[in-house]
């Protein structure tokens, strides 16, 4: 199979056999083997110079983001996922049933099989390849369709697996458009799928029908929370770097400032300086911001900036394409007073556009910023660790950061997902491991008390016995007083 060419219905037939056939062997392999298969691609990736460059050029984002976004999270997933944590995560457990001591039932981690990998364009490394490393360390085979848009990163991963000399058919990239990602979602046995609302609903109806699982990391509206004893110079730059990173085109990131109303006007000031001072171009450059992927996303940004505007917010920089650049060179856009009941302040926007929406306190902000069908992720500032804490805590999203972004993205050690219409299951974490599993109990006798056990069989099977039943309403009466 040429995995430089979009798949036909056959070829698409073909990977899905190789992966069939391959996976047994790979799922027999104990979890250490398969993780020293892993270590074994990381060190590739590592050391790879063609990876990053084809990220950089691919996406349009600085060679920083590609290294030091996308690189590193995949080395760290992997690092983590393969190590005691993720073993431990699929170890197989003895346990004693309370109401049968003389049994014991064993819990198994068993993969699902064949899991089909959706990515989007935007991270295609991290969000493509870094999610087929769960599922693979599960013992799952994994059929990769990235994005038509960013497929090269892929390919290479691709191409480093093979000159690893790793198992053929465990890893596979199918390229093509939707129409072969519902394909996939017809023959695989699980769905990983990062995307859009709509493409989420459209991918869970058709595994609904079909009954299989599903993970899905869908749109955000990432609130963030300026309290009024915040440190303004961090929050400022963090919300700049959070919101402008990847040229905005991130799920989780800052996409609305809830602010202080008392000390709004000093953040903003020092929130547009930031962005001003960025450098936006082509990422052949030393350049922080790069070029928008789609005029998709410039048209959606300019109609929610309009929208904004007529309902009196305030463009204080940027607003639109930079005049003097060829190309989808967004300006980075601070639009302050915006309307909580404008698209700008309700609707994903993938690019560097940022809104500010200032609120009386922390209550106020806590309900504009739950007042969203979307629970991506969440951020907080405040000096106060224990009032940080504690509107984290009513924040509706699935996971927040206190005094900082982004960061939650490389915890490898904890689950990242959404909540609401922001997807179900998530991406790092034992957690993430065990989702590509199904637990098998097989239930047994203690060999020591097999009589026991043989005794007590002959007594609740066929024919039920009077005495019987009053011994078993009387250990009810004890066992649950």
């Amino acid at each position: 199979m040429d995995a430089h060419d979009s798949l036909s219905p056959p070829s698409l037939a073909s990977a899905v056999a190789q992966a069939r056939a391959a996976q047994p062997a790979w799922a027999a392999l104990s979890f250490r083997e398969r993780a020293r298969a892993l270590r074994k691609l990381a060190l590739r990736l590592r050391d790879d110079q063609e990876l990053p460059r084809l990220i950089s050029s691919e996406g349009g984002k600085p060679m920083f983001e590609a290294v030091g976004f996308e690189v590193v999270y995949l080395l760290e997933s992997i690092r983590f996922l393969a190590g005691r944590a993720g073993r431990a995560a699929l170890v197989e457990t003895c346990r004693r049933p309370f109401v049968f001591p003389w049994k014991r039932a064993r819990v198994a981690w068993r993969p699902r099989g064949v899991v089909a990998v959706i990515g989007p364009w935007n991270f295609p490394l991290l969000n493509n390849v870094g999610d087929a490393v769960a599922p693979l360390l599960a013992g799952n085979a994994v059929l990769l369709k990235p994005s038509p848009h960013t497929p090269g990163a892929s390919r290479r991963v691709e191409q480093l697996w093979r000159q690893a000399s790793l198992p053929n058919g465990i890893f596979q990239v199918v390229e093509g458009d939707a129409e072969v990602g519902r394909a996939l979602v017809d023959v695989c046995d699980m769905v990983f799928f990062t995307g859009s609302v709509a493409g989420g609903q459209a991918v869970a109806r058709r595994a609904g029908e079909r009954l299989i699982p599903y993970v899905a990391e869908l749109g955000g509206k990432s609130p963030m929370i300026v309290l009024a004893d915040a440190d303004l110079e961090a929050a400022a730059r963090g919300a700049a770097w959070g919101a402008f990173a990847n040229s905005g085109q991130i799920c989780i990131r800052p996409q609305r400032v809830l602010v202080q109303a008392e000390v709004a006007d000093a953040f903003v000031a020092l929130l547009v300086h930031k962005a001003q001072t960025l450098r936006v171009g082509p990422v052949t450059g030393d350049v922080d911001v790069g070029a928008l992927m789609l005029d998709a996303q410039v048209e959606r940004a300019r109609a929610q900036i309009a929208d904004a505007v007529t309902r009196g917010g305030q463009i204080l920089c940027g607003g639109d394409l930079l005049a003097d650049q060829p190309g989808r060179f967004f300006a980075p856009t601070v639009i302050d007073h915006v309307a909580p009941d404008a698209a700008l302040a309700r609707e994903e926007t993938f690019a560097p556009v940022l809104p500010i929406l200032r609120v009386r306190d922390a209550d106020e902000a806590v309900r504009l910023a739950n007042d969203s069908p979307l629970g991506l992720a969440g951020y907080v500032w405040s000096a106060n660790s224990e009032t940080a804490r504690n509107v984290a805590r009513r924040l509706q999203t699935g996971s927040v950061c206190i005094n900082d972004v982004l960061v939650n993205y490389l915890c490898a050690n904890a689950p990242l997902g959404g909540i609401k219409q922001s997807g179900l299951g998530f991406r790092n974490g034992p957690e993430a491991l065990r989702q590509f599993c199904y637990p098998q109990t097989i239930v047994e006798d203690r060999a020591l008390l097999g009589w026991l056990a043989a005794f007590v069989r002959r007594q609740l099977a066929f024919p039920y016995r009077q005495r019987t039943l009053r011994l078993v309403r009387w250990l009810i009466r004890v066992i649950y007083p």
